[in-house]
């Protein structure tokens, strides 16, 4: 071979390594890039923007604190439009621009798809707040963690929350949406409020469904008036509860039910009723600013004034804590990996503890299910600004209410003890 031959062998060999040498020293000298796809259009927006906000208050927290592994949090946006298989588009798109840290799934249709694409693109996810069951059950691999109380946890709570609350009420009806998330919340709720109901067991009669993302409820509201109902769940979210509530109370229905719980819309559903809110009103609740126990938690003041300061708004959604707590679990899982790569980040978050503005929270490492406090608000209208008030907060541990780890096991409610 020519000693020119091989110089150039030589030299090109060089400049490819450099050339990977740069690219990896902007890797790890350049921002952490982490994806978060959220419904920021269409029914599921009201619901998936503030959880946006929540993850940009956390990043801007830590950077404001210098960063991690000295190197600053960027989120990239993405919008899954409330879409299954565009949650799944994004999570390739992400993948493909090299972002191996995704946090998405912010209703149970978007994480459905996204669950089991992670191992394929050699993602961490953080599921923020789709409750359905098979993320942490059939569809459970090592790359998925859930940020949030699972359908069977916290829609069995709700069912004892409001029974608890509404001894009185012996006859129970839900309306859900149909498909696996509604369904199965309102069996979940329906057997809790038979469980839990003192004395004689409450009757919970059939379900009505419709659709997720529906805007005509007239037939499913002739439905509920014609019952025997007096209290009522419903598992409809977003645009969708607002549309129900608006053509129901017209009706009477607010007259009918003496207590309504709800999937967890919480004060986007009192900031569009306003004066309109039914009375007796409970949810899911994230947050609430200015009620304890979040008053006196100092993550919470802290995220309080941190998401005023960022968007101006004085009275945020309590799906922000939602957010925040989920982009929490991915940034603390980077601080105690050391690392950003993806199995190292895996293995931290399997053991990882970290405080919210609802309490301390840790991930099951079995099966990568959140445990830690849930809570639930009764709210109803004021005469004040914003014309919706809460009124009380209650909560239940969630290990009293949790189902045992069953990874790449389909949920059964008849197989846990009665």
């Amino acid at each position: 071979m020519k000693r020119r031959t091989v110089l150039k062998g030589i030299f090109a060999t060089a400049g490819a390594t450099m050339g990977m040498n740069a690219t990896y020293l902007r890797a790890q000298s350049g921002p952490i890039r982490v994806g978060a796809a959220f419904a920021l259009s269409g029914v599921g927006a009201p619901v998936g923007t503030p959880m946006l906000a929540g993850a940009e208050v956390a990043a801007t927290q830590i950077n404001r604190a210098g960063g991690l592994l000295g190197r600053e949090i960027e989120l990239v946006i993405r919008d899954d439009k409330y879409n299954s298989a565009e949650s799944v588009a994004v999570a390739r798109e992400l993948a493909g621009d090299g972002i191996n840290l995704l946090l998405g799934g912010s209703q149970t249709v978007t994480a459905l798809g996204l669950a089991p694409l992670a191992p394929e693109l050699n993602m961490a996810v953080v599921i923020v707040a789709a409750a359905g069951m098979p993320v942490t059950h059939e569809l459970f691999n090592k790359n998925i963690f859930r940020a949030t109380a699972n359908n069977y946890t916290q829609y069995s709570s709700l069912g004892r929350t409001l029974i608890e609350q509404n001894p009185g009420i012996k006859t129970w009806i839900s309306l859900a949406p149909d498909g696996d998330f509604g369904r199965d919340s309102a069996l979940f709720f329906g057997r809790a409020v038979e469980k839990y109901g003192p004395g004689e067991k409450p009757t919970v009669l059939d379900t009505i469904y419709t659709q997720a993302t529906a805007t005509d409820f007239r037939t499913q509201i002739n439905q509920l008036m014609s019952s025997d109902a007096e209290g009522l769940y419903i598992g409809i979210a977003a645009s969708a509860q607002i549309s129900f509530f608006q053509q129901a109370r017209g009706v009477g229905l607010y007259d009918k039910f003496k207590a309504i719980g709800e999937v967890g819309n919480g004060d986007i559903t009192g900031k569009a009723l306003g004066r309109n809110t039914h009375p007796n009103l409970w949810s899911v609740c994230h947050w609430i600013p200015d009620a304890e126990p979040f008053a006196s938690n100092a993550v919470s003041q802290q995220l309080y004034k941190d998401y005023v300061e960022l968007k101006g708004d004085p009275m945020p959604s309590a799906q922000v804590a939602a957010g925040h707590r989920a982009a929490n679990a991915i940034f603390e899982g980077i601080r105690a990996a050391g690392s950003t790569e993806t199995e190292a980040v895996v293995a931290a978050m399997e053991t990882l503890s970290f405080e919210t503005a609802g309490g301390a929270f840790s991930f099951r490492a079995e099966d990568h299910q959140i445990v830690g406090p849930n809570y639930y608000s009764q709210m109803g209208p004021s005469d004040t600004e914003p014309f919706f008030k809460f009124s009380k907060v209650t909560g239940i541990e969630a290990s009293e209410m949790i189902e045992p780890a069953a990874p790449g096991k389909a949920f059964d409610i008849n197989e846990l003890p009665q």
